[in-house]
């Protein structure tokens, strides 16, 4: 059976409250963390072992097809987007040799997507950059207080009602996240994007994902988003664009860039925030329900912690130009360890001089 949220009352919350707590929850800091691990992996595939065609966007697809074949309808019911959509990107990862289309054996009208000998290395390479970011993750939290957030994203994981791991995959659960932690973070989304239309916010697509989150209480500008989420300013103002036609933003010029735009929330979509806040805090009540109230806060602790240790979305809410905001850029581009090595070299230079 699939989990449906059922209708709430509108919050009587300030636009002020929601929005603070639109920034700081627990689906948005897994959903960021989530993002950070999938930008290191794919930074890792390739700029060192050269996957120089290989996209964010394909991460989602190709984990759902480690464990088995699927056909587009399956992998686009799991991701959330249209049959056509995901048949497309379907065809975008064939072009670059990660996967395969055979006849499905049952059924004359569909096929079957599945990994190539390529495509296989790329996942077991992937699976090793997985574990060099979590190792980091455990760097900062500790080894025993991670667990408790990888018991939490399982937690998760059953709460949403998503399929059952195959049992190899299943395994994994139960001492670290990075099994699951992607296919969560679009579960999240997908849950909350359900609650929004339930709401009556009609017309809205797991894209919009990508712009809404990040326009706080003094806006957002698109420049930010952009280096956020990995993409160009163009894929931006094209999300943008759409939301104001949908009567969620408002665009301006940026009084900071004289090229840049400015977004705003409209009423509607100020209307929007209070029921996304409303959602989650369904959501956090089925998890403590699953888990217990005392796990489910030290959950969303290290969930925090991670977030803000890592400095995710710090550009977009915090625009700055001084030293720390450099440094915070700096650490994420390079990595842990690489941002450790300019750190030392820079320190020798000092002491040369």
């Amino acid at each position: 059976m699939t989990l449906r949220p059922a209708r709430p009352p509108r919050s009587p919350a300030s636009l002020d409250g929601a929005l603070e707590a639109y920034r700081r929850n627990l689906p948005r800091h897994l959903i960021a963390v989530a993002h950070d691990m999938q930008s290191r992996v794919l930074r890792q595939l390739v700029e060192h072992h050269g996957y120089r065609d290989l996209r964010l966007r394909f991460g989602p697809f190709l984990a759902l097809l480690w464990s088995q074949e699927r056909s587009v309808g399956e992998l686009a019911r799991e991701l959330g987007v249209s049959k056509q959509a995901c048949s497309q990107l379907a065809s975008t990862i064939e072009r670059s040799g990660y996967v395969e289309r055979r006849d499905h054996p049952h059924d004359r009208r569909a096929r079957l997507v599945r990994l190539t000998r390529r495509g296989r290395t790329l996942a077991r390479r992937g699976a090793r950059c997985i574990a060099e970011a979590e190792a980091d993750y455990v760097e900062i939290v500790g080894r025993r207080r991670y667990h408790a957030f990888a018991r939490g994203v399982a937690a998760l994981y059953d709460v949403l009602d998503l399929p059952p791991l195959p049992r190899n995959e299943a395994r994994l659960v139960g001492g670290t996240s990075a099994a699951v932690l992607n296919v969560v973070s679009e579960g999240v989304q997908r849950w909350l994007m359900e609650a929004a239309k339930q709401c009556g916010h009609r017309g809205l697509k797991m894209s919009h994902g990508q712009v809404l989150p990040f326009v706080g209480p003094t806006g957002g500008r698109i420049h930010a988003i952009a280096r956020t989420q990995g993409v160009t300013r163009q894929a931006i103002h094209a999300v943008a664009k759409d939301l104001e036609g949908l009567g969620y933003l408002t665009r301006c010029p940026d009084p900071s860039d004289g090229r840049g735009t400015s977004l705003s929330l409209s009423p509607r979509g100020e209307a929007l925030i209070r029921d996304s806040v409303a959602a989650v805090t369904r959501l956090d009540r089925r998890v403590v329900a699953a888990i217990g109230a005392g796990a489910f806060e030290q959950f969303r602790a290290v969930a925090a912690v991670l977030y803000e240790a890592l400095r995710l979305e710090g550009d977009v809410f915090a625009p700055s130009d001084d030293m720390a905001s450099l440094a915070a850029r700096l650490h994420e581009r390079l990595g842990r360890g690489e941002a450790r090595r300019l750190a030392s070299l820079l320190d020798r230079a000092a002491a040369s001089q």
